[in-house]
């Protein structure tokens, strides 16, 4: 039988999982792509240490996933070498700093030991004004006089306490990355420090009925208040994540590199398999749109960074697959043409049919008893 030369991509939380519940069909889907050797790389905008998403996986799926067939919101970051040796500081949930480090940022601070160096601050906390007042009268207002300046902010995904990171990354940006100094009006249109994020999903879906913030709500509310206190936009120097084309590079690297490994070929098609039209299907698509242009010509559509050039980038098409076990309902939404950018290949009701779909269409159709 001929080898396949397409892979499936997948998003994680609406396909293969629903919050912390397991999506059961997912787990023959994903045996059968596994029996057949077609790559399979999980692409998802959660952000942790891929070798613990791959051992939760594992668990669920019943086959090893490794470490390097998945893909998260801040894995493509590994590409952004020109920024690895600048001190940044890092914002989001869990391990951030080991996170950072896996990317490759040598120098990292966070929004916690830049509110100990200048305890002024956070102020929201009335406590924290407590203390403040406290610490004037009995001390004066002492600061931390070696804190080296931010030369980065690298937003890995929605902090947990949001008014005290909003306010703190708002005084990096409005200071040039020290909050000692405080730059001369007269300047007030110069650009801020770099900005590196991931993930733009305004909502995803967990265990409640209705979808939940996500790291897109935080970046919504911090584009605002930058632009209310300073007049000008806020500026991201790189975007990673779904919808964003780098995302979609990485995972068909990935999947060129597992193809080759077993001796097969390269990937000529993509599948990916998601659950949010505004996410999932607008990156598929975009990705599809970028693999259509000329190949020294490629020219990003959402206006970020690509990776550069490599040999583990073959495909020449993307097709995108909307299941409805996640954000997307049709019973509750439409898909309107207007903007074509959400309207996917194939809508299936869950990723076992869109294996079934996929697997007709490369003419592998699903064998009874499996």
């Amino acid at each position: 039988m001929k080898t396949p030369n397409f892979a499936c991509l997948f998003d994680i939380d609406g396909v293969i999982t629903k919050g912390p519940n397991f999506i059961t069909v997912a787990k023959p889907a994903i045996q059968k792509l596994i029996q057949l050797k077609v790559p399979v790389v999980f692409l998802s905008n959660t952000c942790m240490l891929e070798a613990d998403k791959a051992k939760q996986l594992t668990a669920v799926l019943g086959i090893t996933i490794h470490p390097e067939q998945v893909v998260l919101a801040q894995t493509p970051m590994r590409s952004l070498t020109e920024y690895h040796n600048k001190h940044v500081l890092i914002s989001g949930q869990g391990p951030i700093e080991e996170i950072g480090r896996t990317l490759g940022f040598k120098s990292m601070t966070t929004i916690e030991k830049v509110c100990s160096a200048f305890p002024e601050l956070d102020m929201v906390n009335h406590m924290n004004r407590a203390q403040l007042s406290e610490m004037i009268k009995t001390q004066g207002l002492v600061r931390d006089e070696n804190f080296r300046p931010i030369d980065g902010i690298v937003l890995l995904g929605e902090p947990v306490q949001w008014e005290r990171s909003l306010q703190v990354i708002t005084d990096l940006l409005l200071t040039d990355g020290n909050p000692g100094a405080i730059p001369d009006d007269s300047d007030a249109d110069r650009d801020h420090i770099p900005i590196i994020a991931c993930n733009r999903d305004l909502v995803f879906k967990a265990a409640a009925d209705l979808p939940r913030f996500g790291h897109g709500a935080f970046l919504t509310c911090l584009e605002a208040l930058y632009k209310n206190l300073s007049g000008n936009e806020l500026k991201y120097t790189s975007f990673v994540g779904k919808p964003f084309e780098i995302s979609y590079q990485y995972a068909e690297a990935v999947a060129n590199k597992i193809a080759l490994a077993s001796g097969q070929s390269k990937i000529e098609k993509i599948y990916f398999i998601g659950d949010n039209p505004d996410v999932d299907i607008v990156g598929a698509n975009m990705y599809n749109q970028l693999l259509q242009q000329a190949t020294i010509l490629k020219k990003s559509i959402s206006g970020y960074s690509l990776l550069p050039e490599s040999k583990f980038l073959s495909a020449t098409s993307c097709e995108s697959v909307l299941v409805c076990t996640g954000v997307y309902d049709p019973a509750k939404h439409k898909l309107e043409g207007k903007n074509q950018w959400k309207v996917p290949t194939k809508i299936e009701n869950d990723v076992l049919d869109a294996i079934k779909y996929i697997l007709a269409k490369e003419g592998r159709p699903w064998t009874v008893g499996f």
